[in-house]
């Protein structure tokens, strides 16, 4: 797959944010007007965020897949923090890491704990934290191609899992529901 190609579908590139900005626009106009162009617009746009979900599940997985065999780094510069997100009044906390290691003369920044992107109640959150802090030496598994890419804890996680059926089903409902399969009344 080409890099560009691959830096989009999993939002590691301007052209995606700039998609996802349009598509906020475009869907809630689709949804409460009757424009039948608008619609189709919006249909297909959201079968494409399917299809770079699903990739980005691919790519993403074969990524963790791959990170127990990416070369290591010690880090160094810890910290940690705890945010939080409020979403009908349950509140989900992101344990936030950033080290820096050194790949050759170059310094790079680590923020990733695990591929799962997980947000969670507050004493995962703080055991994952605690976790990290305690790990002496602290050491971050690199893409070689690209060490930008970096994990402290490698792996698969469900997560993956979860863009194959969400990006999936935001590809084949607009199919079924455009082709009349299933009706939304």
């Amino acid at each position: 797959m080409s890099k560009v190609f691959v830096e989009i579908v999993t939002g590691r590139n301007k052209y995606s944010i700039y998609f996802l900005l349009i598509f906020m626009g475009i869907a809630p106009v689709a949804v409460f007007t009757d424009y039948p162009l608008l619609n189709g617009i919006a249909w297909i746009m959201l079968m494409t965020l399917g299809f770079f979900i699903f990739c980005t599940g691919i790519i993403t997985r074969q990524e963790a897949k791959d990170s127990y065999d990416w070369p290591k780094e010690k880090a160094h510069s810890l910290k940690c923090s705890l945010n939080y997100t409020t979403n009908n009044g349950v509140k989900r906390y992101i344990p936030v890491i950033r080290c820096k290691f050194n790949v050759g003369n170059k310094e790079y920044n680590g923020a990733e704990f695990d591929f799962s992107a997980s947000y969670t109640n507050k004493d995962i959150a703080n055991a994952k934290l605690d976790l990290v802090k305690n790990m002496m030496p602290l050491m971050v598994y690199y893409k070689p191609s690209d060490p930008a890419i970096n994990v402290i804890n490698p792996g698969v996680h469900t997560t993956h899992y979860l863009r194959f059926i969400c990006g999936a089903l935001m590809i084949i409902l607009p199919i079924f529901i455009c082709s009349g399969i299933i009706v939304i009344q």
